[in-house]
């Protein structure tokens, strides 16, 4: 075997071992943007991230309501309120810091589900203004994209600074690695199984 032909077998090895790496080595990188109203600090949050698992996993990771605060940053509490047959409603409490300000949050969130690809939310009773959005799973072979669309009008939280959509961002996409990641480590177990 000549030089070339040892490079490119270990260019194809390296392929191989990259593309074929367990999917517990994955490690999930999420992108967010954020855009915040100069006058009112409302914020709209587009977010997404994508991970080599199946989208079945997905959905059950994020309506797995009573233990998103096991993984979820800065969420301590989470849980279903409403009774079961109903449409869920999801108490969650939390804390934010935020300019060197610890702000907890208290909120009541009404889950609209569309089985295995969509859940709408919207803010039922807390701390903030006004908050909607929703989650979207889509699967595109091997890799299930998680899409998270919110808007939130924090009122009276609203505190600004310049560039305070980079601080928004980092945790929304802290958020999204952590459902990542746990996403990852059910389908682990799943194939383990």
């Amino acid at each position: 075997m000549n030089r070339r032909d040892a490079l490119r077998a270990i260019l194809a090895f390296s392929a191989l071992a990259v593309f074929t790496r367990p999917a517990a080595a994955f490690q999930p990188k999420a992108r967010a943007r954020v855009d915040r109203s100069l006058i009112l600090g409302d914020i709209d949050i587009v977010a997404f991230v994508d991970v080599p698992a199946d989208a079945a996993i997905a959905w059950s990771v994020l309506t797995d309501y009573n233990k998103l605060a096991e993984f979820v940053p800065d969420m301590h509490v989470s849980r279903v309120i409403s009774k079961p047959g109903e449409v869920p409603h999801v108490y969650q409490k939390g804390d934010k810091t935020w300019l060197l300000l610890n702000m907890p949050l208290e909120m009541v969130f009404r889950m609209d589900e569309t089985p295995s690809t969509r859940i709408k939310f919207r803010l039922v009773s807390g701390n903030i203004k006004k908050m909607f959005g929703e989650w979207l799973i889509v699967q595109k072979g091997a890799v299930t994209r998680i899409n998270y669309r919110a808007h939130m009008e924090p009122g009276l939280l609203s505190l600004r600074a310049p560039g305070d959509h980079l601080l928004i961002e980092s945790d929304i996409e802290n958020m999204m690695n952590a459902i990542g990641r746990e996403i990852l480590k059910r389908m682990s177990s799943a194939s383990s199984l």
